[in-house]
């Protein structure tokens, strides 16, 4: 109800009126040389010379403030103006008007006429209902159509009763009757006796006569039962039309009363709302001058805190930190890997297998870097836990068969998983628990993986063929290709290939077989690939990967096999490291 009345005091129609009661040109004198100077100056609009009931309306609401305490029923008004005497005046009018708003909106015109006739209807539909009702009330002799059918039917259940009794004791004293005829046969001569067989047949009369009066009232209740069962579906309408017309009489008769008496209200009269104080005197205001200097002081840290939020939280959709992907988008986190500069090698060419390959020399001396398969590689350390997770899943899970099928893919072709897949094969090498195979899928014609450089790359169906003999680019570790750069065209290994090549990948001597897989977009096959792996690592590139993007391609992986692990790549901290919680 306060909010009600906030909303009238604080109205456009309401300061409309009070503009027009008072005057645009006392409530916006006209522009002085000196103020259209400024205007010019800071380049905004200058006022206009006659001020119009629009403007002088706006520049009321824009100095009223109304605000109520909770819980009380008490509403606070105040005006500022830069006249004191223009500050009493407008709040005197505005209490004075919002006194007829309040009845122009809680009291709509002809209100009293429209209900009047409403109830005056609605009295019209209960007498006719009444009546018909009454009609067949008296048809059936009852009154309540419940405990009609109920007291007919133990009316009639007592009547028989009583019938059932007395036509025991007709056939009685119809016994008793005969038995008397037969001894006056016998010639009894005492005087007792022979009036005893008068007596006899007076009662048996007597009780004939009771039997058929039940009879009768019996047929008659019954009679009335079959008029009841007939009448019965036509008086239930009729007694929940009655409820329904009774409920709509009270609800328009309170309403007409309401309506009644609304209508010889006065707005000076109302009995609900007054004026607690009138307009005080003004006073001058000198907290607005001093909040101003201090918005100026601190605007430009507020601005720069507001951009940053706001880049942050609604503008940028990507993964920032690692903590997000388990807050915001409740995705578990295997790992997170710190973002590189450079120096201690994120991507760099493998060391040349072969001094006499000039081809791989000569890039050996451009990327002077270690290669992601070396031991003092960045990503290494990184690798070797990946592995000891990996090996602890596996354990978890009972999956003791051979080869393991591990890919290794991302949201981004820059996301790192060709450096982390090398990174992992070479790692899983190292730890003398068999051989591992390191395909990768992401070969074109012209494009061919660092990796592969300067050392022996098989064919994946070369590969995986028994009894066949490959050589290794370095002890347990070997390397593998979905096509070369002559077969033209891309080399895709498709899901059915993939699928026919299982078996192959079953019955090989591979312990591990680490798949260096295509990005996730649309058209990626790794969509596919996965449900047949024993465990797919999903890298997501800080600061780069859209969110939605990362929640959607997760959730689509986990609902065909929940075989996924997620690893986050190029993380950065823009705090001390002190204050990182994720460091």
């Amino acid at each position: 109800m306060i909010g009600a009345e906030i909303e009238i005091l604080t109205s456009w129609d309401l300061a409309m009126q009070v503009a027009q009661a008072i005057g645009p040109k006392r409530l916006l004198p006209p522009a002085t040389d000196l103020l259209t100077k400024v205007a010019h100056t800071i380049g905004v609009k200058p006022p206009s010379a006659a001020a119009t009931e629009t403007e002088a309306a706006g520049a009321i609401s824009s100095g009223l403030k109304v605000i109520s305490t909770k819980g009380s029923n008490i509403i606070f008004v105040s005006y500022k103006n830069r006249s004191p005497e223009m500050a009493t005046l407008v709040l005197q009018e505005l209490l004075s008007r919002y006194f007829v708003k309040h009845l122009e909106v809680h009291r709509s015109a002809g209100a009293f006429d429209f209900v009047s006739q409403q109830t005056d209807q609605v009295r019209t539909r209960l007498n006719q209902t009444e009546d018909a009702l009454k009609s067949l009330r008296n048809k059936t002799g009852v009154v309540l159509l419940k405990d009609g059918s109920t007291a007919l039917t133990a009316e009639a259940a007592k009547t028989q009763e009583d019938l059932n009794a007395t036509e025991a004791e007709l056939a009685e004293g119809k016994a008793l009757v005969k038995q008397t005829g037969d001894n006056k046969s016998k010639k009894w001569k005492s005087q007792s006796t022979e009036k005893t067989p008068e007596s006899a047949k007076a009662r048996v009369a007597g009780i004939e006569a009771k039997v058929e009066t039940l009879k009768s009232r019996l047929h008659d209740v019954q009679q009335r039962m079959r008029q009841l069962s007939e009448l019965t579906p036509q008086m239930e309408e009729l007694e929940r039309k009655q409820e329904m017309d009774e409920a709509n009489y009270k609800y328009f008769a309170a309403s007409l009363e309401k309506a009644r008496i609304d209508e010889a209200l006065d707005p000076s009269k109302m009995p609900n709302i007054s004026a607690v104080q009138q307009p005080s005197p003004p006073v001058l205001d000198s907290k607005t001058r001093n909040k101003i200097i201090l918005a100026l002081a601190g605007g430009g840290l507020a601005l720069g805190v507001a951009l940053v939020l706001l880049r942050g939280l609604v503008l940028n959709r990507t993964v920032g930190r690692p903590l997000e992907l388990e807050t915001r988008l409740h995705i578990p986190l295997m790992l997170s890997i710190p973002y590189s500069n450079g120096r201690n090698g994120h991507l760099a060419l493998p060391p040349n297998g072969s001094p006499a390959n000039p081809e791989a020399l000569a890039a050996r001396r451009r990327h002077p870097k270690l290669a992601p398969w070396e031991p003092g590689h960045f990503m290494r350390r990184y690798c070797d836990a990946i592995r000891d997770r990996l090996g602890f899943y596996f354990e978890l899970n009972n999956l003791t068969h051979k080869p393991k099928l591990v890919g290794v893919a991302g949201f981004s072709k820059a996301a790192g998983a060709s450096t982390l897949a090398a990174g992992l094969a070479a790692s899983l090498s190292e730890t003398d628990e068999g051989k591992v195979l390191l395909v990768d899928i992401n070969l074109g014609p012209e494009e061919v993986h660092p990796f592969f450089k300067g050392k022996p790359a098989y064919s994946l169906t070369a590969a995986l063929k028994p009894q066949t003999e490959i050589t290794s680019a370095s002890d347990n570790l070997y390397l593998a290709t979905v096509g070369s750069s002559s077969t033209g065209g891309l080399a895709q290994i498709g899901l059915k290939r993939f699928f026919d090549m299982m078996p192959n990948m079953k019955a090989s001597d591979f312990d591990y077989i680490i798949f260096d897989m295509p990005p996730l977009d649309q058209t990626s096959p790794t969509w596919g690939m996965a449900a047949f792996l024993d465990k797919l690592l999903l890298v997501v590139e800080a600061e780069k990967n859209n969110r939605d993007m990362i929640q959607r391609g997760y959730r689509k992986l986990v609902a065909e096999r929940d075989n996924v692990a997620v690893v986050v790549n190029k993380t950065r901290s823009y705090v001390p490291k002190s204050l990182d919680g994720e460091s």
